[in-house]
């Protein structure tokens, strides 16, 4: 049995390039599954148990040809440092440390930054904090709107980073949305909203559920195509940011 929870396999590609595969027992998992964390970037493999270490093993070498082909198609991580830029509603903006002392914020180009004064180490950590409570602000706004259309109240509203789905909702009434959708168009967003809005009333996929979707929002197939396309590159913003608290 390996010592550790995580635990780290060493493989080679077919290219001859290094593997770092990460290993994570799940309870809950099934069967073994291979797969790119979309917030890290790096390879995952998950196993229902800790015995299922070796079988996991030989599963990562089996599928190494697989592997390194994700590894290509991954979106180079864009940090929040001076000069990178990122998008912030959809639109590309500079991020800038003008000198002095002030509040972070949005400024109207050519070209349109998000400038935040101050200490360099601690940047990152204010830049992504500024995105966080904007994310919030639109969030919660549309939630608002999209709940008095289908006449629902959502118990809470919570922000997160999360990996896998941009949002989601419990069966308690809590709804919960990734900051990244601040990155994303505003009618991206707003689909994400109103699909979760939707789930306080039929928690599936089923017609009628998309039905809800469709009074609330709107025609919602260039929304979802739009995440399935760049929702990757949202998760790639914001790596090796600074180090500061």
């Amino acid at each position: 049995m390996l010592p550790m929870k995580h635990h780290r396999f060493e493989v080679s590609g077919p290219s001859g390039t290094a593997l770092t595969v990460h290993f994570r027992p799940n309870a809950r998992a099934k069967r073994l599954i291979l797969k790119i964390d979309p917030k890290t970037g790096d390879p995952v493999v998950i196993a229902p148990s800790l015995r299922d270490a070796k079988a996991a093993e030989k599963f990562v070498k089996a599928k190494a040809d697989w592997l390194e082909k994700q590894l290509l198609r991954q979106p180079e991580a864009v940090s929040f440092a001076p000069g990178t830029t990122i998008p912030v509603q959809g639109v590309p903006h500079e991020l800038t440390l003008p000198p002095g002392r002030g509040r972070t914020g949005l400024i109207d180009g050519p070209p349109a930054q998000l400038a935040s004064p101050g200490s360099e180490v601690t940047f990152g950590d204010r830049v992504e904090r500024y995105l966080r409570l904007m994310a919030r602000e639109k969030i919660s706004e549309r939630t608002d709107i999209h709940a008095a259309r289908l006449r629902v109240e959502p118990r809470r509203i919570s922000i997160r980073d999360t990996r896998t789905r941009w949002g989601s909702c419990s069966s308690k009434g809590h709804l919960n949305f990734s900051w990244r959708l601040i990155l994303a168009p505003p009618e991206v967003l707003d689909y994400v909203v109103a699909h979760e809005v939707a789930h306080l009333i039929e928690m599936n996929h089923s017609r009628a559920f998309w039905a809800l979707v469709e009074q609330s929002y709107g025609p919602h197939k260039s929304a979802r195509n739009w995440l399935k396309q760049y929702g990757r590159e949202l998760h790639s913003v914001g790596k090796g940011g600074s180090d500061g608290g």
